[in-house]
């Protein structure tokens, strides 16, 4: 296996903290935990590793030309509901944007929380969080938020064998796997199952 890269300065004392945070919110009946992220997704990705016959030798083509899109997304852990939209890029302008649009799928009459990392447009005061609570991970604590194993998923199934140097075909078919997931709340909810928090 190939090794993956982690950060070296997380605190442990606070992740603790943090785990021991969210298994009281979990159990609470009136409360919804909504993990939230960004990623980003290229035209022509690092080809992933595959099983082949002996002797093949498979080729990914690329351009070279990096053509990137923006996807922002939350997950609603206790049923695997899913809402996303592609963005050009992310600042704290597009960041509510999205804030907007998740306030329509939550349900009001429940405590919604959303949990995020601490990027910059995540902590801007300007920023009106509507009818959300916002919770921020421990810092360098990727593993802490499930929505990065549906990116990881999103990648994996539908861009692994996929390229292109043109943003419109990119979005397109970013487009066709988030409407894929978004379809299939079971199959989010099992991706994105806290085995973290376990």
């Amino acid at each position: 296996m190939k090794p993956r890269s982690w950060p070296a300065n997380q605190d442990d004392e606070k992740r603790e903290e943090f785990k021991r945070e969210i298994q009281i919110i979990r159990v609470k009946a009136d409360v919804d935990l909504w993990f939230c992220d960004e990623t980003g997704i290229e035209g022509d990705p690092i080809p992933r590793k595959i099983i082949c016959r002996k002797g093949e030798s498979p080729r990914i083509n690329y351009f070279g030309s990096h053509i990137k899109s923006s996807v922002v997304g939350a997950v609603r852990v206790r049923d695997g509901k899913f809402t996303s939209l592609i963005m050009p890029f992310m600042d704290s302008d597009l960041f509510q944007y999205f804030l907007n649009e998740l306030q329509e799928a939550v349900d009001r009459s429940r405590h919604n929380i959303i949990v995020m990392d601490n990027a910059s447009w995540h902590k801007t005061k300007k920023l009106d969080w509507g009818v959300l609570e916002p919770m921020y991970l421990p810092t360098y604590s990727p593993d802490f938020n499930p929505i990065e194993e549906l990116w990881l998923a999103i990648k994996r199934e539908f861009f692994s064998w996929f390229w292109t140097n043109n943003h419109d075909k990119l979005d397109d078919r970013l487009e066709i796997a988030l409407k894929y997931y978004i379809a299939r709340p079971y199959l989010v909810q099992s991706i994105c199952s806290m085995r973290t928090f376990k």
